[in-house]
């Protein structure tokens, strides 16, 4: 009886012992660089097997949790991803094993965002520790957002205005100063190539760039001249993680704009190489078009002129990096060919000849950079560019009959500008972060020349060597102090000392108390000082004897920073007020000719409040800014500021499990006033219309994470042009429009991203 009773209870236990290693738990351990656990990770994944589904688990408040170990987990590799706001991803194919647990480190990152910034600091740091307020757009929120070039990712950023021009491209102003008071780096590396003092936008293309730094108010100590009122800083992608990658997109939008992009990488010893390339085509738009693009053949007089102009444009970068004990060394080489083609209309009477401008810009760019490391946290920094930007200005007499073309014969038509900047920069710092004291000291040498048949004599220069200096001070902790100054040397005008003076304190654990004053200045371009332009529509000089804009800038902003079980809050508070003495623009001087001059002083202050949540599923923000503007012209009158309100909003819904995100991005521009005087002597006012501008995007990752498909729609308020007019005196009224975008439009993108894993 007793024998027949235990040979049952076998049986029992064998059953329960097979049940339980079909639905087997398999235990994983997810902990931070400390070894501390990350409660409440998520661990999503997903079997190598078709037609196996996969899953996701939250782990508990100490970091533990369990996969289901079946069939299929069990007996094939699995995908696996762990993730956590505040933590870089981690993503791996492993085999589950019920014998041992899967252990996993997390490493931190500030606030979902990337690792570290480095504009402007001494050593890689994270934004909430970085002395300067820096914003950080990631590789991340520039996908959500499906943005193709720097115009693209600014576009829902407060305080930042963007504009646009036909022929000259999308141009921004900051702080209400514009854009050639903003400093626009790559890798710390001045972009040259300003028309009408603005750097074409469009002409940045984001492929290969891991994420854009953003700092309001000056960064003149650090960067010199046209760093008024702000600095952007594009950081490339110096490596893939992996022996190997190559990623490829192609990009299209109904209205006729298809853009194609393949970037590689290789990784081997101590080396990393980074290729991208890529071509954007855009077949040109106007209003009265709807509906698909039509690219079927037409007669060469139907429909020829557009409001927005076709372009070409090819692009390539070859980034080499290799890294040392203590040695780092680096290339890079960038090259663009853009080409935007002005059809003109049919000329009258017979309707077949026209006149075509094409407008051809040539950027190269060329940068050794390297890094010597010495006691911990001492470095030496240094690196030596040459970028070059030509631009060709074509007048072409089109017969529309037999198709052929021939240049105008008139000089004044036919423009060729050669633009070049070297660029030796070195600086050596230490960022200990138990010092009392780190500091920063070096050189910053430039010299641009320019050459063309309007500038000058034909070939014009100007250099600004400069020697920069800065220190921080942490008198007791979480108060750090930074005074800087730079002294340059100018072979045209008299440089200012510019001094600076940040200051961050940590009043708690989740709030940080910015402040700064900063003395900042512009030098006038070569094309404001040699500029000659005379044709039937222009009749523009230069003026040597422009001096030098300088701008005090004061700023604050309260940020408050709170992690929660499972989610982080953030919100911040911000001011800024600039006085700008000396400002530089563009003024009638006769009847007919016009010139740069000085008109003494110009004013802008506002402040800017924001908040976000971000709990690996919800990613929410919003904010609002306002900015004032007060001119020489408002001060004669005796007038008011003009404020310009703006409001922002964005939204992002991921289902980790399912491989599918979702976002929203929306932002409301307030009305754009500004004084203007009439010949009659009397004041107006320019107006330049509110409008909304909204994108969503859809994505779908599939093939374990592989292949990304993307759609959506941009500018869902169908914006188009703006109305603006003038008023006051005997001149009201004198509408026109003002062109933004190209209305609602239809966008899908597939990315696809292959990784050779090490063996």
């Amino acid at each position: 009886m007793t024998r027949g009773r235990n040979y049952r209870f076998l049986l029992l236990a064998v059953a329960i012992c097979s049940t339980f290693v079909g639905f087997a738990q398999f235990p994983v351990l997810v902990q931070d660089t400390d070894g501390l656990p990350v409660p409440y990770a998520h661990v999503a994944w997903q079997p190598m097997q078709q037609g196996q589904a996969g899953g996701l688990v939250v782990l508990d408040a100490k970091g533990e949790g369990t996969i289901p170990l079946n069939e299929a987990t069990g007996t094939g590799d699995v995908i696996v991803r762990v993730s956590f706001v505040g933590f870089a991803t981690i993503t791996d194919t492993v085999r589950l094993s019920a014998t041992n647990a899967l252990r996993f480190t997390l490493r931190p990152t500030a606030l979902g965002l990337p690792e570290f910034v480095v504009t402007g600091q001494y050593a890689p740091a994270s934004p909430d520790k970085a002395v300067h307020r820096v914003r950080v757009i990631d590789a991340t929120q520039i996908q959500r957002m499906a943005a193709n070039n720097l115009g693209d990712a600014l576009r829902n950023e407060l305080n930042i205005r963007l504009s646009q021009d036909n022929q000259l491209g999308t141009s921004m102003s900051m702080q209400g100063l514009g854009g050639q008071n903003v400093k626009l780096l790559i890798d710390g590396v001045p972009v040259i190539g300003r028309q009408d003092g603005n750097i074409d936008l469009a002409q940045i293309d984001l492929t290969g760039i891991d994420r854009v730094e953003v700092v309001e108010g000056p960064l003149s100590v650090n960067y010199g001249t046209n760093a008024l009122a702000g600095t952007i800083n594009l950081i490339t992608r110096k490596g893939g993680g992996r022996p190997a990658t190559l990623k490829g997109s192609a990009y299209a939008e109904h209205i006729g704009r298809l853009n194609t992009t393949i970037t590689g990488t290789r990784h081997w010893g101590n080396n990393d190489v980074v290729l991208t390339a890529g071509r954007n085509f855009f077949a040109g738009w106007d209003p009265r078009h709807t509906g698909l693009v039509d690219l079927s053949p037409a007669l060469a007089d139907t429909n020829r002129f557009q409001q927005w102009k076709p372009r070409e444009q090819y692009f390539g970068r070859l980034s080499y990096r290799h890294a040392g004990d203590r040695w780092d060394l680096g290339y890079k080489a960038e090259a663009m060919h853009d080409v935007i083609t002005n059809r003109g209309m049919p000329r009258a009477p017979f309707f077949e000849t026209a006149f075509d401008e094409r407008y051809t810009t040539i950027r190269l760019d060329n940068a050794i950079t390297t890094e010597r490391r010495f006691a911990p946290g001492q470095k030496l920094n240094a690196l030596v560019a040459h970028n070059r930007y030509v631009r060709y200005s074509n007048l072409y007499y089109r017969d529309l009959t037999t198709l052929s073309e021939e240049l105008v014969d008139a000089t004044s038509e036919q423009d060729t500008s050669g633009f070049t900047l070297t660029n030796v920069r070195a600086t050596f710092a230490q960022a200990r972060d138990s010092a009392r004291i780190n500091f920063e000291a070096g050189v910053d040498l430039n010299l641009e020349t320019g050459s063309g048949p309007r500038i000058g004599d034909g070939e014009e220069s100007i250099g600004d060597y400069a020697i920069l200096a800065s220190a921080e001070f942490t008198p007791v902790d979480r108060l750090t102090i930074r005074p800087g100054v730079r002294y340059a040397y100018n072979t045209r005008y008299g440089a200012p000392i510019v001094p600076s003076l940040n200051l961050r304190w940590q009043l708690s654990e989740g709030f940080t108390l910015r402040g700064s004053y900063a003395n900042g200045f512009r030098a006038p371009s070569l094309k404001e000082l040699y500029l000659f332009f005379v044709d039937v529509n222009h009749d523009i000089v230069g003026n040597t004897d422009l001096e030098a804009e300088r701008s005090h800038n004061f700023s604050g902003a309260l940020a408050y920073r709170h992690a929660k079980d499972k989610g982080v809050y953030t919100s911040e508070i911000s001011l800024f007020h600039n006085v700008i003495d000396d400002l530089i623009t563009l003024a009638q001087i006769t009847a007919t000719q016009y010139t740069y001059v000085n008109v003494g002083q110009y004013r802008t202050t506002g402040g800017s409040i924001g908040a976000g949540w971000d709990n690996g599923h919800w990613v929410i923000s919003c904010g609002a800014a306002v900015t004032g503007r007060y001119d020489e012209l408002a001060a004669a009158t005796n007038s008011p500021y003009l404020f310009t309100s703006e409001v922002r909003g964005s939204i992002t819904k991921q289902w980790l499990r399912k491989g599918w995100s979702g976002s929203v991005f929306w932002k409301w521009q307030d009305r754009l006033n500004n004084y203007t005087l009439h010949s009659d002597g009397t004041l107006g006012r320019t107006f330049m219309s509110a409008f909304h501008m909204a994108d969503a995007t859809l994505t779908k990752r599939v093939w374990g994470g592989r292949v990304a498909l993307t759609g959506g729609c941009k500018n869902l308020f169908d914006v188009k042009d703006l109305n603006a007019s003038v008023s006051g005196g005997a001149h009201s009224g004198g509408g026109l429009s003002v062109p933004m975008s190209t209305g609602r439009l239809a966008f899908v993108r597939i990315e696809l991203d292959l990784k050779r894993d090490s063996k």
